[in-house]
């Protein structure tokens, strides 16, 4: 008899919680809730890379190409810049270039005259330097800047192309690259 008792007794003891194997001592209890979000900046658009053609006369003027909408979300509290640089071939970065014997179209802004010339606008939400016409830069160049994180801030790139009355008739192909940067 004394041997189920005592068995009755420690399976009794082993179901009890350990009181005090858990337990803080003290007045106060503090939290510390930390979280960490990742600088995340984007440029997007309906495609990523855009071609226009269009087909000109001599001495006629087309401001209207192209139309590519981006948009910028970010959240850098240090702000972003977009930049634009003339991304032709390698030794005429800004030119139009003839795809067989015309001369090269140079970046200009002329509407008229003996010189045909191919230009570039920025405009919309946060756009700067670059909001009329301007030569495409051979460098990095900022056309749209904020200085804070922003979401869904709207730009518009426009291409303008003059043909003067004796450029040869050819195909012609000029490129320009546009970069989101961060912190601006």
């Amino acid at each position: 008899m004394k041997k189920i008792i005592v068995a009755g007794a420690a399976s009794v003891l082993a179901f009890l919680p350990t009181v005090g194997a858990f337990a803080a001592t003290g007045t106060t209890v503090t939290d510390t809730i930390e979280v960490t979000i990742n600088a995340a900046c984007s440029i997007t658009a309906t495609s990523l890379t855009n071609t226009y053609s269009e087909t000109m006369t001599n001495s006629q003027l087309k401001s209207d190409i192209g139309g590519t909408s981006m948009t910028i979300a970010c959240n850098d509290a240090a702000g972003w810049k977009v930049t634009a640089v003339g991304s032709g071939t390698a030794t005429n970065v800004t030119q139009m270039k003839a795809t067989g014997s015309g001369t090269n179209i140079a970046t200009g802004t002329a509407t008229s005259g003996a010189t045909s010339n191919w230009a570039f606008k920025v405009t919309g939400t946060n756009a700067s330097g670059y909001t009329t016409f301007k030569a495409v830069p051979s460098t990095a160049a900022t056309v749209a800047t904020s200085a804070g994180a922003v979401t869904g801030n709207a730009i518009t790139a426009t291409y303008q192309v003059w043909i003067s009355a004796t450029q040869q008739a050819d195909t012609y192909t000029g490129k320009v690259t546009y970069t989101l940067v961060h912190p601006a």
